[in-house]
């Protein structure tokens, strides 16, 4: 007996019937149309690295597999998260989303971690995720688990607010082959060609994926709806069984290609569009010691690079060194000269004479210091992570499970627009977990997360809950967790300039000018964090086909980085904070055979925000719905709804309902399926926040969108 099945067996022993009306129900909340009796979905891994029954983790979840995604026409990963309660999603441009639970700070969305098979995406130097860069496509997905809350305890930063874990199919579940195309509105294709076999001990799937969107009709920007999307994706996974109880899991990806952009700053003179192409190379050895023992080493590699230029004209004042030197004595000097007032006062002696050179020179060489000069600039870099982790799993008893570990990283960031040459860090971490059931009704889950920072230093991220089987079919949990996010390397080590070469009129007698604007970290920051409380209730009635999932919540977050970082104004700092509670519903109705529902809600209060910022993403309604029914053994039709209220500085609602058609056929002897969905936008504008006085608007011209998919196995 393998040690995966020894576990599932433990836990299946010990709540049979829990798990076949409990656990299976609601990790299907999102699949109403799964069979309830299956038992592919009674555990999840993410939560805390076991694979635990939903009614015993501690930590809320929502489950979406690759069918429901199927059944509601869904063409993105990102659109995929609108079905979970209080997840904020917003598109700001094509290729750009804006994703983070319960919002908060939405220029740079970084308290959210994704997983791809346990692997984080995450990006190192600026702690976000690029989500057209994820090197997976929607056929090869199995589900996406995602943790409502802090994991901190399991994952470490950049678990602060949730993880989304994307966990793709094993190479022996896909069939042999498989080509499927997708086309709609707004010049959106997406085709994907995927091939599997096994040789001897060795299962492998290779996947390629070509993509493309136009983005928005309209935008308020300059350069207007410059927001197009075109990438290709090449991944290949492999499972080799190494020995009895021993296999590596491999997997490699390249993610390539450009996403427009219409505007960085109001002197460009072309667009500048963004290259992109990204690399991920992981392997996982695992080693099943004894039936209740397992070894798990983890290595992985990942490299970004973008390019990005443009053509600029600014006024040949803004390279001479004196205003250089002037901005970093007085930036609020630069303002005002720019703005025409060449005798700023109200600052120190040394400021007044530094903004006398700046005068002299005005004067010695008008106009030309107004006069424009035009060059290309960048905002080119390279970013990776390294790194390694063990783990380690044993079963105790019939009472209790551990799994603890450690592991180390780095990473590293080169670009000499957003640090001045190249940065690293290095992180250490150790975890652990336990699981302990005194009784067949109480579970005790205790578990934290230690890791040291060679630029943040020390953080802890410790977690408690209790699980209590009040009945056969009830559930109530009781979580308390702390989460963080450590500072990223741009905030850390941030040295940002531009430089201009190839200028057309030369300045200071040379053809490559810097800019006077220069942002430095001042490396002093500390580690963002939440204390998360959670009261929650699980309820199956299995007879009725009905499942429920409730939660309320108190999230304190405090030490936030949150004003809004700018080259004229680069002062990251800790005095951001914010507090929300609320609540959170998720449930699914089996009607009848052909017939079944989902719906989810989130509810959210966000109070006490310090800054300006962290109300900028921010719906206190949010939720999605749906509906889905069997025609016949051939066609499904399926209608689903997604909302939210739009509450944060600028935000507008948004509303759009989807219905679909879907058929299921031969090809010959091959199975084939068709849909098509059709899509309507309530509002069909989205405001982004830019800052406190400014925001910028994306809108589609039309209402109503319409997209096909065919898929073909052979």
């Amino acid at each position: 007996m393998s040690f995966k099945q020894y576990l599932t067996r433990w836990a299946v022993s010990l709540s049979a019937a829990h798990l076949a009306c409990s656990g299976v129900a609601h990790a299907q909340a999102l699949d109403p149309g799964a069979d309830l009796g299956d038992d592919a979905y009674p555990v999840v891994i993410t939560p805390t690295r076991l694979r635990q029954s939903l009614a015993d983790v501690p930590a809320s979840i929502t489950i979406i597999t690759g069918e429901t995604l199927r059944r509601h026409g869904i063409t993105r990963i990102e659109e995929a998260l609108r079905m979970v309660p209080g997840m904020a999603v917003s598109q700001a441009t094509g290729n750009d989303y804006r994703i983070n639970y319960h919002g908060t700070a939405a220029v740079v969305p970084r308290r959210l971690n994704v997983l791809i098979d346990g692997v984080s995406a995450y990006l190192p130097a600026f702690s976000q995720v690029e989500w057209t860069l994820l090197p997976v496509t929607l056929e090869d997905i199995d589900r996406i688990e995602v943790i409502r809350g802090p994991d901190s305890a399991a994952y470490g930063p950049n678990s602060m607010m949730a993880v989304v874990n994307i966990m793709t199919k094993h190479p022996k579940d896909v069939e042999r082959g498989l080509v499927a195309f997708t086309a709609g509105s707004h010049e959106t294709y997406d085709g994907t060609v995927r091939l599997a076999t096994t040789l001897g001990s060795t299962s492998v799937r290779a996947t390629a994926n070509v993509q493309h969107n136009r983005g928005y009709d309209q935008m308020s920007t300059l350069g207007g709806a410059h927001d197009s999307t075109r990438l290709g994706r090449l991944s290949v996974r492999a499972l080799h069984e190494l020995s009895a109880g021993s296999t590596l899991d491999m997997q490699a990806s390249y993610v390539g290609g450009e996403g427009e952009r219409g505007y960085i700053e109001p002197f460009q003179v072309s667009s500048p569009d963004h290259l992109l192409n990204s690399t991920q190379f992981s392997t996982r050895w695992t080693k099943s010691l004894a039936p209740h023992h397992e070894l798990q080493v983890d290595f992985s590699r990942a490299e970004t690079r973008a390019k990005q230029q443009w053509n600029s004209c600014w006024p040949q004042a803004a390279f001479w060194p004196e205003v250089a030197n002037l901005f970093q004595a007085n930036p609020d000097y630069v303002t005002q000269i720019v703005r025409g007032n060449l005798s700023p006062t109200g600052g120190t002696a040394g400021d007044n004479a530094l903004a006398g050179l700046v005068r002299d020179r005005f004067i010695a060489e008008f106009p030309s210091g107004w006069q424009s000069t035009c060059g290309m600039t960048n905002q080119d870099g390279v970013e990776s992570r390294t790194q390694i982790e063990l783990q380690d799993t044993y079963v105790v008893s019939d009472t209790l499970r551990v799994v603890g570990g450690l592991g180390v990283r780095r990473q590293e960031a080169s670009s000499q627009t957003y640090f001045g040459g190249r940065v690293h860090n290095s992180v250490q971490w150790v975890f652990g977990h336990a699981e302990y059931r005194p009784f067949d009704w109480v579970t005790a889950n205790v578990g934290g997360y230690g890791e040291s920072n060679s630029l943040s230093g020390n953080t802890f991220s410790p977690r408690m809950a209790l699980n209590l089987r009040v009945a056969q079919n009830q559930t109530v949990r009781a979580v308390v967790s702390k989460g963080t996010r450590t500072p990223d390397l741009f905030e850390e080590r941030a040295h940002w300039s531009y430089t201009l070469t190839g200028l057309s009129t030369p300045v200071n007698g040379a053809t490559t000018g810097r800019m006077f604007a220069v942002g430095r970290a001042n490396s002093d920051l500390s580690s963002e964090q939440i204390w998360s409380r959670e009261l929650g209730y699980l309820l199956t009635l299995r007879s009725l086909g009905l499942t429920l999932d409730a939660r309320v919540f108190d999230d304190r977050l405090s030490r936030l980085i949150s004003t809004a970082m700018t080259i004229t104004n680069f002062a990251p700092s800790n005095s951001g904070s914010v507090r929300l509670t609320g609540a959170e519903l998720q449930t699914s109705w089996d009607i009848s055979p052909r017939w079944s529902t989902w719906l989810s809600y989130g509810y959210l209060l966000n109070r006490d925000a310090r800054h300006i910022e962290e109300t900028a993403q921010y719906s206190k309604h949010s939720g999605a719905a749906g509906v889905s029914v069997a025609l016949s053994s051939a066609w499904r039709a399926s209608l689903a709804h997604y909302a939210s209220s739009g509450d944060g500085v600028y935000e507008v609602r948004y509303a759009r309902t989807d219905l679909t058609l879907g058929h299921s056929f031969l090809l010959g002897r091959q199975p084939a399926s068709a849909s098509l969905t059709i899509g309507y936008l309530d509002t069909p504008t989205v405001h982004t926040f830019q800052d406190a006085t400014r925001h910028f608007t994306s809108a589609y011209d039309r209402r109503f969108s319409v997209h096909g998919q065919f898929r073909a196995a052979f």
